[in-house]
């Protein structure tokens, strides 16, 4: 899948709400990147595997592959080194850091943290606590957008399959399986 492709279908799916440094970094690259001999350049290790554990609650594994196996967290760290502003990289750093430390949530069984960031979620969308909102928001926003951008995501998750050109007597399901289900 090309990337006008991949930025026309997930502009179809979002709208077109995404901030010009999110567009930048979904045209970056569509496949999901490898994961051998990446060491983050933003995130801390700790913080990239407590990303990886937030964003994989974000996007699980179910009868798919989750944000963790799509390799979100390296989108992330990729998108806060590259296209973001310095002052908002180290902000959301700040704010990640700051969350694993008044909640403990790298010492969480994934139980604990599912029940934490559930309750995170609803106060923070139910407008009864907007000190986490710019952090959370950003990071379901980013694990969304790097899910499914990666090739696991479009291919596995969506079904999306390279431009195949549709005679007039094929099924609508077997053009675009994604879009007919």
């Amino acid at each position: 899948m090309d990337r006008r492709t991949a930025l026309s279908r997930i502009t179809l799916l979002f709208g077109a709400a995404a901030s010009a440094s999110t567009v930048s970094a979904i045209l970056a690259g569509c496949s999901t990147p490898s994961v051998d001999g990446f060491s983050p350049r933003v995130l801390s290790s700790s913080e990239l595997d407590l990303l990886g554990r937030l964003s994989n609650l974000v996007i699980p594994d179910t009868d798919t592959p989750g944000a963790l196996a799509a390799g979100v967290p390296r989108f992330i760290d990729t998108l806060l080194a590259e296209y973001l502003l310095d002052t908002d990289a180290q902000s959301f750093k700040q704010n990640l850091a700051t969350f694993a430390e008044s909640t403990g949530a790298s010492s969480l069984s994934d139980n604990e943290l599912l029940a934490l960031v559930t309750n995170l979620d609803e106060r923070t969308y139910s407008g009864s606590d907007d000190t986490q909102k710019p952090f959370w928001g950003d990071l379901k926003m980013w694990t969304v957008f790097g899910y499914y951008t990666s090739e696991i995501g479009m291919t596995q998750e969506l079904r999306l399959r390279p431009y195949v050109k549709a005679r007039m007597d094929m099924p609508r399901a077997e053009i675009d399986r994604t879009w007919s289900n």
